[in-house]
């Protein structure tokens, strides 16, 4: 038991260290060079991404997905409303 709990907090700090030893800091260049703006774009094309994704999967859980997808397959307001009574 101890032995398991024990490697198990090893597996999560080796992880967690990991995780923090790869992000980038961008103070160490001059605010002007080239590097400096190509570290900070990298910087805020991940974090982006991650946002981005989180949000995909809170759409894909909402209700309000199935709504968008009958408005988008609709040809008109009449369709979509037909469609929407039907449902319910």
């Amino acid at each position: 038991m101890k032995k398991k709990l024990l490697l198990k907090s090893l597996f999560i700090l080796f992880i967690s260290t990991s995780l923090f030893a790869n992000e980038t800091d961008c103070n160490q260049f001059d605010k002007l060079s080239a590097k400096y703006i190509e570290c900070t774009a990298k910087k805020l094309k991940t974090s982006t991404g991650e946002k981005l994704s989180a949000g995909k999967k809170k759409f894909d859980k909402s209700s309000f997905k199935n709504t968008w997808t009958k408005f988008k397959n609709s040809k008109n307001h009449k369709e979509f409303m037909e469609k929407m009574k039907n449902d319910n």
